[in-house]
């Protein structure tokens, strides 16, 4: 969920899946299925092949679950959208509705130090993994990975500041 090429001001949301028709729309799949984010935006910025361009946004319209489907100016045919397959889709968040209470970018989770409620370090946050129900954490630490539900009970509290993340994960099944 993470991209190398992402920037503090800019992040990924997404990677350009395909055309969709013939007049250079381009169908978004989304690293989150249920964000409407790119609702939102007037402008975007594709990254690939070593290079990053900004375009505006025309429209915006669902597509199938997990895609939304953009309209870009300066993107008129199928050729010129098949072209910008597999470019990762990245947003600036001044662009997106201020996060709710409790509510966090994925992003920013990435690398917390993961400890547990007795203080005792449990891994770091690797990857957040988006499941039909809940996204789940990815925790690394001590050679093991362990797998976290981003939910009550699991997530106790999280200190971005201090980049640490509170968790009680679930026991871990006997061999």
């Amino acid at each position: 969920m993470s991209s190398p090429r992402e920037t503090p001001s800019a992040f990924r949301i997404g990677r350009v899946a395909k055309p969709h028709g013939v007049r250079g729309v381009v169908a978004i799949t989304l690293d989150n299925p249920d964000s409407d984010s790119l609702f939102h935006v007037s402008w975007i910025r594709l990254e690939g092949d070593g290079g990053s361009t900004r375009y505006d946004v025309r429209r915006a319209g669902p597509g199938r679950k997990g895609q939304v489907l953009l309209t870009l100016a300066g993107v008129d045919t199928i050729e010129a959208a098949d072209a910008l397959r597999g470019r990762e889709v990245l947003v600036d968040p001044e662009q997106l509705p201020a996060l709710g209470e409790s509510e966090y970018w994925q992003r920013d989770l990435l690398d917390l130090q993961a400890v547990g409620e007795d203080g005792q370090p449990v891994g770091r946050v690797i990857e957040i993994v988006d499941t039909a129900e809940v996204p789940v954490l990815v925790l690394r630490g001590d050679g093991a990975e362990r797998f976290v539900p981003f939910a009550d009970p699991y997530v106790i509290s999280i200190d971005l500041a201090a980049r640490r993340i509170v968790v009680a994960p679930p026991l871990e099944a006997a061999p």
